[in-house]
């Protein structure tokens, strides 16, 4: 749309000669017009003055900070301004109470006084009439707005000249907003053309005159440049402007103002045609939050009245300068005022079609609507639409309105009837009764009612960009009515518009279609992701193999039962049973034949216990149950008929298998039982004491056992004194060697423990007796610590990485990453110096602890491995979940490794496996020729074990030639 007058040198001339428009401007700009009368509020606060028995008060209306609109006192200091984050702080350091006053979406003001205030009645009456005051003028501006659109839109309608309609605006915002100073600016995109038609401000005095044209400057865009250019909104300030030059962004031409809003004017192609501004020079009457919210809502408005009038100035130029060429000839100028009518009316069809396109409904009352628009346009009263299906060739009517036919003509085929034929020749088709009868002579239709009967008949094809979707027909039966070659344009320029407009349907319908099957889509995979988490669920709390709860599930009923037992004195009894002669059938047997033996074992055991008795899988071998509410004697009983169960034989693969169990049961204890884990313990010790006495029984813990307790309890206060020193917990140093070229690629960190009388002993010694408690955590701290210590000495800077081990129970505490790396970097060694081993309890424990854990430690650059690989149960799976770095195999696959072929595969399996994921692979417990050979065969990377070098103290570590050592041994055959 072209926005200039044909004549770009004088394009305000008629917009500047209003007389009465340019008094109105003068009126609008007059300083007193916006003297307004005391509002409600500004009433409120005098009378408050005078009236309420303090003066020691203020009240702040909220904006985008709070402002201080009013006090009691005129000379007690408040601050003018108060931010939102430092308002509270404020009035507690003032020790200020504080009434709010009014609220729409959010608190509207806050009255403030003293603390010793805060039951004084008249601020709060104070404090009630300002809200109410404050809701009732926030109501009136929303009236207020909406009166000033429907002004704007029924002046857009009403006002025919662009000048009287821009002082209507100027005239109906000034009712809302401070527009003292306000133009407007047309924009033409491709020349970069820019005219003022209105233009008023009290600063700029010479501005007053209508500006003739202006050219946009890309290299120094002014603010008025920089809204037409960017197509957005610039709200400013005079230190954002001033920050914007400094920038080259865009520059203020003419005199600075305090505030600028500027507005795109954008028409329905959202292309910018031009924007509105508004600005003011004195500080204290800056715009506020609302003011600028009401601009950008006034703008879009303006946008959409201007360009109805523009659309319609430029259709009124196109009449009146066929109106002045032929202004001598009467019947021209009639002629010429039905063409604009025709125009008019043809603008309104395809404004109603373009509305049809976008209209929510089916197509039935999408096509009856289009029928009603047709008919206004000429004789509609037979009228019908064909598609075609392109893959069938099949052509249906899905609307038809016919005088003589009543039936709704069926989808057809192969059939040369006037819709086929539109169909072929691609083009319109104006037939009459002796062109129908012509056609049907050729054969190029077929005789039928249609030809017959029809006097008049017009077809128009429908395309879908080069191909033809369907036909779109008027027909009609009477002499009176026959269509012309003008109906043939007037129809074919139409049906353009109702292509597009069946495009935009088609597409609404196929992305609603689409929509549909999208949300369908969603809702089963939600369903399917909810399937997935509750198998999760129940996978992460329950054993793969048997089905039966774990051990995090054990421990979450037990919290349970625990919490029952101490807050309602429910009786509670735990036992822990393990299976006998376990390992010597499943290595003889098999692993597949120990699986199915533990799949039995469970059902056996389920098939004992109560109802609401909970049986759980710690791991291999071992069960434990959870009996809420049960005495002692009854889980005696339970454990009675467990006992009773395994004397009877296992029936697997055709083999005969016995297998009995030991059982340990314990009931609470508040002298010796803490927590629940301790009952776990404790029946975990019973039932070694069975396996230590023969097996097949049961034993229940009891003081005996607390005796022998007490004695590693004992043991373990030496262990917790001997931690608070540094001459007795020592680490010794073994190393870890290259297969194939012997030399020193690592060292680990064994612990030993030197006793008074100069033995050392071993953690198997000592290890076991505190293995789960708190005491093996501090253990692993003190452990990292020495090494830590002895790394960070300057003459250990080339140490290879060193190896301590970690157990279960640090590795699933939250904070044990955390403690690690802070232990490091308080002696300046660096993670990737160390590496931690672990095992598979902590994983079988607290898998997501574990995890997290060693994903921090990751994160770091530390390396965590994996030990004893092989030995646990599911240890394969634990290498595809966790961020390990490397394995560790077994030494019980070591030591048999030359003369086990099972072992040898079992090996040789994991040294191709940790190949594939790119882990280390350290093999343990290497102590001849034979095996390291072997494991050079098999491709291991790297081997530890008494061959190379039994663990040794630092001082023995630092005397000992280590590399070429072990150099010459490795070149042993």
């Amino acid at each position: 749309m072209n926005v200039f007058p044909a004549n770009l040198a004088t394009p305000m001339a008629d917009d500047c000669s209003d007389d009465s428009a340019a008094d109105v401007a003068r009126a609008i700009i007059d300083p007193a017009r916006w003297t307004h009368a005391d509002s409600s509020v500004d009433v409120l606060l005098r009378n408050a003055r005078a009236q309420v028995d303090t003066t020691a008060w203020a009240w702040y209306q909220v904006g985008e900070d709070l402002h201080l609109a009013g006090q009691g006192d005129a000379a007690q200091a408040w601050p003018s301004l108060l931010t939102a984050d430092t308002f509270h702080a404020f009035c507690t350091a003032q020790r200020l109470c504080l009434w709010p006053t009014g609220s729409g979406e959010s608190i509207l003001g806050w009255l403030l006084a003293p603390a010793s205030h805060a039951g004084n009645l008249a601020l709060a009456n104070l404090a009630r009439s300002l809200g109410e005051a404050l809701q009732t003028d926030a109501l009136a501006r929303a009236q207020n707005t909406q009166r000033v659109l429907y002004e704007i839109a029924y002046l857009a309608s009403s006002v025919r000249e662009r000048s009287a309609f821009l002082l209507g605006v100027h005239q109906q915002l000034a009712t809302l907003i401070d527009a003292e100073n306000f133009y407007l600016a047309l924009y033409d995109s491709p020349s970069g053309g820019i005219i003022y038609p209105y233009y008023v401000d009290v600063i700029d005095t010479s501005a007053l005159e209508c500006a003739t044209y202006d050219t946009l400057d890309p290299s120094r865009l002014s603010l008025t440049g920089q809204v037409l250019t960017s197509g957005q909104p610039l709200l400013i300030d005079a230190a954002g402007i001033l920050a914007a030059e400094k920038e080259g962004r865009f520059f203020c031409v003419g005199d600075r103002p305090e505030f600028w809003m500027g507005a795109p004017l954008k028409n329905a192609s959202d292309e910018v045609f031009g924007m509105i501004a508004m600005q003011v020079y004195d500080v204290s009457r800056i715009y506020s939050v609302e003011d600028r919210a009401l601009f950008l809502v006034v703008a879009r408005h303006v946008a959409m009245a201007l360009d109805r009038i523009l659309h319609r100035d430029d259709l009124e130029e196109t009449v009146s300068r066929r109106t002045a060429e032929l202004s001598e000839l009467n019947r021209a100028l009639r002629q010429e005022i039905a063409e604009r009518k025709r125009a008019e009316h043809l603008q309104g069809a395809l404004f109603q079609i373009a509305e049809l396109s976008s209209r929510h409904g089916d197509m039935m009352e999408f096509f009856q609507s289009l029928h009603g628009i047709v008919g206004e346009l000429l004789y509609a009263q037979n009228f019908y639409i064909a598609l075609v299906d392109r893959s069938t060739a099949t052509v249906s009517f899905p609307y038809y309105v016919d005088e003589l036919l009543n039936d709704h003509p069926t989808p057809r085929r192969n059939r040369r009837g006037l819709t086929e034929y539109v169909i072929r020749q691609r083009c319109p088709c104006l037939v009459d009764l002796a062109e129908a009868t012509r056609l049907v002579d050729s054969d190029e239709i077929e005789r039928s009612g249609e030809s017959i009967k029809l006097r008049s008949w017009l077809g128009i094809p429908l395309f879908d960009g080069d191909v033809v979707r369907g036909v779109l027909a008027v027909q009609s039966y009477s002499t009176r009515v026959r269509y012309s070659l003008r109906d043939q344009e007037l129809l074919t320029f139409v049906s353009r518009h109702i292509d597009t407009a069946l495009s935009r349907r088609s597409a609404a319908e196929a992305l609603h279609a689409a929509n549909h099957e999208l949300e369908e889509r969603v809702q089963n995979r939600t369903r399917e992701l909810d399937l997935a988490n509750a198998r999760l669920q129940h996978e992460n709390s329950h054993d793969a193999l048997t089905g039966l709860p774990n051990r995090s599930h054990l421990l979450q009923r037990l919290s349970e039962a625990w919490l029952d037992h101490h807050g309602e004195g429910e009786q509670l009894a735990v036992m822990f049973i393990d299976l006998d002669r376990f390992k010597v059938v499943n290595d003889s047997l098999g692993h597949h034949f120990g699986d199915l033996l533990l799949i039995q074992a469970a059902a056996r055991l389920r098939s004992c216990l109560r109802e609401n008795d909970l049986l759980a899988r710690l791991g291999g071998d071992e069960f434990a149950v959870l009996s809420p509410g049960a005495p002692l004697d009854t889980a005696v009983a339970i454990a009675e008929r467990i006992l009773a169960a395994f004397d009877l034989p296992f029936h697997i693969d055709d083999h005969v298998v016995f297998s009995s169990c030991s059982i340990g049961i314990v009931s609470p204890d508040s002298q010796f039982h803490s927590e629940p884990a301790d009952l776990l313990r404790d029946a975990d010790t019973a039932m070694y004491r069975v396996k230590n006495g023969g097996r097949d029984s049961f034993v229940v813990f009891n003081h005996a056992l607390r005796r022998e307790v007490s004695d590693q309890v004992e043991r373990e206060g030496a262990l917790r004194n001997a931690l608070k020193r540094d001459d007795e917990l020592v680490p010794y140093f073994q190393p870890i060697v290259c297969v194939n070229s012997g030399q020193l690629v690592a060292l680990e960190a064994l612990i030993r423990w030197r006793q008074p009388d100069g033995r050392v002993i071993t953690p198997g010694e000592f290890l076991p007796a505190v293995e789960g408690l708190r005491l093996i955590g501090r253990l692993d701290l003190y452990m990292l610590t020495r090494v830590a210590v002895i790394l960070a000495q300057p003459q250990h800077a080339d140490w290879p990485p060193v190896h301590v081990n970690c157990s279960s129970y640090s590795m699933t505490r939250p904070e044990f990453a955390d403690d690690v790396l802070a232990l490091l970097a308080r002696h300046g060694v660096a993670p990737s110096r160390i590496c931690l081993e672990l095992t598979e309890g902590a994983l079988v424990a607290e898998p997501d602890l574990a995890r997290r854990s060693m994903q921090r430690l990751a994160d770091h650059g530390m390396s965590v491995v994996l030990d004893d690989f092989g030995a646990g149960f599911s240890s394969l799976s634990y290498v595809h979940q966790y961020r390990f770095s490397g394995l560790k195999i077994d030494q019980s696959f070591i030591f048999e490794l030359t003369t086990s072929p099972r072992s040898r595969a079992i090996v040789r399996a994991i040294v191709r496996m940790a190949e594939s994921l790119d882990l280390t692979l350290v093999a343990e417990g290497v102590e001849d020729s034979a095996t390291l050979a072997v494991l050079r065969e098999m491709g291991a990377a790297q081997a530890q074990g008494y061959y190379f070098a039994k663990p040794m103290p630092l001082d023995e570590l630092l005397l000992t030639t280590l590399a070429p050592r072990l150099q010459v041994l490795t070149q042993e055959p």
